[in-house]
């Protein structure tokens, strides 16, 4: 691989947290947070990327000086495109209140939990272990969704369903034929699903910012692990895996770290393509 010139190339990276910066007791290490700030210095925009919205994120923009500096967080797998330092929507796409209605309504008759995300709260149809998983990766609250059709009647920017890994897959398969017309079908962990508005994914989220910010995408560095990383992995000029992503993750990828989530793979990742 030619790595040549890759310093002056890079003016943006982009970082899905779970299962890629951050480690699994959700905590960013200290080599990975090193890598970044020299990257920062180096004058190169910082841009976390993620299936959770702000106040799921605003811990680890303040973490990583992201919020001092105004860079931008994109949030809701896409969906949403955020100012780091005051937490302002800049761009939301959402789904229809009529198609949130029926979609659930499909979901609930095959058995399954969902939730939706208002502000900072996670609202779920029922309490489940699905739900209560979620809170304790995102650290939002839960609350039970009582009056559906006042949480119905407005439009959703996700909608997240919860199951067995192999339940899921099935889900998958089964709306991508249904509704994927329609809408971003995309799973962020083995056990959730997520759907979108058609359009609303990291990879078009992360074109647009690049726009606004007048950079090419051939100077883009993205990195992910997972299935909602998909697009940003194409679209980036340079798209980079850790070693535990996903197989159709790491097939799209220009580079794949022998490292994994736990081993640093961002920190090794900036080394061998921005440092080096």
């Amino acid at each position: 691989m030619d790595r040549s010139n890759h310093k002056a190339q890079i003016k943006l990276i982009a970082l899905d947290l779970d299962d890629t910066l951050l480690r699994t007791d959700l905590s960013i290490s200290q080599e990975n947070k090193s890598a970044l700030q020299r990257a920062e210095s180096m004058g190169i925009h910082i841009v976390l990327a993620s299936g959770r919205n702000y106040f799921s994120m605003r811990r680890y923009a303040e973490e990583l000086s992201i919020q001092r500096r105004g860079d931008y967080l994109i949030g809701s797998n896409g969906a949403q495109l955020i100012q780091a330092s005051t937490g302002k929507l800049l761009e939301e796409l959402k789904l229809p209140a009529e198609f949130c209605r029926r979609v659930t309504t499909q979901i609930e008759q095959q058995g399954f939990s969902w939730q939706i995300y208002i502000e900072g709260t996670i609202y779920c149809n029922r309490m489940n272990e699905w739900a209560i998983l979620d809170h304790q990766l995102s650290g939002l609250p839960i609350e039970i969704i009582y009056d559906m059709d006042a949480f119905l009647s407005k439009d959703q920017t996700k909608i997240l369903i919860g199951g067995e890994p192999d339940r899921i897959e099935s889900l998958y398969e089964e709306l991508k034929n249904h509704i994927g017309s329609q809408a971003e079908i995309v799973t962020s962990k083995p056990y959730f699903l997520e759907i979108l508005l058609k359009g609303a994914n990291k990879g078009a989220a992360l074109d647009r910012l690049a726009k606004r910010l007048r950079l090419g995408m051939e100077s883009v560095l993205a990195i992910g692990d997972a299935r909602n990383d998909l697009h940003m992995i194409q679209r980036a000029g340079w798209g980079c895996a850790p070693a535990n992503a996903a197989e159709e993750v790491r097939l799209a990828a220009r580079f794949v770290s022998t490292k994994t989530n736990k081993e640093d793979a961002v920190a090794d990742i900036l080394g061998q393509i921005v440092f080096s």
